[in-house]
Order: structure tokens, then sequence, then C-alpha cells
């Protein structure tokens, strides 16, 4: 036993949890139903989770046996669902190293681009404020 008097022997400690469900159609419609309810909320809730958790891009669409839509998205669905595309079809055709070379350089022309605006952007506020003297 322990300082709390309880015994942690094998035959003692029973493990309380769900136990594993068969995965086949649910024929009662209610039942079905709830379960579909409480499973896509939690799909949605995981979703949500990854993307913030691991700053992934996440989209998930569901339609509802009603045809009701529901979907989560990280960014947005239609840019995933294109992103999706394009990586299919990248893996089909691979594109070549030069391709590859020019958008890494494009990307990052971009990149420098955007820091040299925000550096001048920076300059000219610091000059502005030596020239009204400002401190």
């Amino acid at each position: 036993m322990d300082e709390s008097g309880s015994s942690h022997d094998a035959e003692s400690s029973k493990k309380i949890g769900r136990g594993k469900i068969e995965i086949k159609r649910i024929e009662n419609t209610t039942n079905r139903q709830v379960t579909f309810c409480k499973r896509r909320n939690g799909l949605l809730k995981k979703a949500y989770e990854l993307s913030v958790l691991c700053d992934a891009e996440v989209a998930l669409v569901i339609f509802s046996t009603r045809g009701r839509l529901y979907e989560y998205a990280s960014n947005s669905v239609k840019g995933t669902i294109e992103r999706y595309k394009k990586a299919c079809s990248d893996a089909v055709n691979p594109p070549t190293v030069t391709e590859a070379n020019t958008q890494y350089y494009q990307q990052e022309a971009s990149k420098l681009r955007r820091q040299i605006r925000d550096i001048q952007n920076s300059n000219r506020i610091v000059s502005l404020v030596n020239l009204l003297g400002i401190v």
C-alpha cells in the first residue's frame, strides 16, 4: 500500500474506459445522427488544433447524408484544393531543375523586395522624426 492507503496490485487496479467498437454502419437513424454530429465536431476540432499547433495548412470538407456541407480551412478551402491539385500534378510531372530554381529565386526576390520596402519605410519614418525634431 502507498501513503494514501490504496494498493497498486494488478488485481485491484482496473482499467476504466471505452471498449473498441465494430466499425460498421449504424442502423438506428437517431443513433447514427447523434454519432455523426459528435464525430463531425470532434473531427473539426482536431483539424483546427492541427492547423494551430503545427502551423499546417488544413482543409476539411464533410457532406452529411442530407447533402449539408460542413467545412474547416486554416486558409481557404479553394486555395488548399488548388495547392492539392498542383501537388498531385507535380507528383505526376515533377518540375525540371530549372523550373524549381526559377521558382525558388522568384520567391527569394519577392522576400528581398519586401525587406527593402520595409527598411525604406522605416528610414522615412526616422528621417521624418529627425526633421521634425521629435524625440
